[in-house]
């Protein structure tokens, strides 16, 4: 779900392996460690439907009235976020076992970082969820165009600016085509001691 962030933390861990700083495990314990792992995330709905081919069949099939289909429901945003903090713990212990300088917790535990980023990440997909088609303005609104306020630099609490203009109506790929270069800067107090919804369903 965050293929950047995997990718260039894998880079370290195969880096480590190279080099020695990790151990090659044989392939009895990589058998065994990819196992342990898989079963452990066949507990969460969202990664069994993505890696067992009959488990997304029969959620497929699921009557689009059910509450599974829809993306605002409470049980819906719960379940968004308990798999956003497997997938983040799971980067949390490749991080821990490659070196990698920035820390976001443990395999059994983010730490604040760890937890804003999942907060991001939950957000970040209802921002898509939210679109309306109905709405007045469906001919121009993007995930994009959402509100900047609920996102923020996990190292500085530096928080995002607004685009300076409808995404669609961005001209240019410089920062000044981007955002407003007059916008004033504004920090959070702790990383993740600001990241409130307004509908109380995430609070960190």
């Amino acid at each position: 779900e965050n293929p950047l962030a995997d990718i260039e933390v894998q880079a370290w861990l195969l880096l480590a392996q190279i080099t020695g700083d990790i151990p090659l495990p044989s392939p009895t314990e990589m058998k065994q460690f990819n196992l342990d792992t898989l079963l452990e995330g066949m507990k969460d709905p969202f990664f069994r439907c993505r890696d067992e081919e009959n488990y997304k069949k029969r959620w497929d099939s699921v009557a689009h009235d059910h509450w599974s289909c829809d993306f605002s429901d409470e049980r819906m945003k719960q379940m968004s976020e308990s798999y956003g903090d497997l997938e983040f713990r799971i980067l949390a212990r490749d991080m821990v076992d490659a070196k990698y300088p920035l820390h976001i917790g443990t395999y059994n535990k983010l730490n604040e970082k760890g937890k804003a980023l999942v907060a991001f990440d939950t957000i970040s997909g209802y921002d898509r969820y939210d679109l309306n088609e109905e709405s007045p303005d469906s001919s121009w609104r993007t995930f994009r165009d959402c509100d900047p306020s609920k996102y923020y630099s996990i190292m500085t609490g530096t928080k995002a600016v607004s685009l300076k203009c409808k995404w669609l109506e961005l001209d240019g790929t410089s920062v000044e085509n981007i955002v407003d270069g007059m916008v004033k800067v504004e920090k959070v107090r702790s990383v993740t001691g600001m990241i409130r919804e307004s509908s109380g369903c995430i609070e960190v």
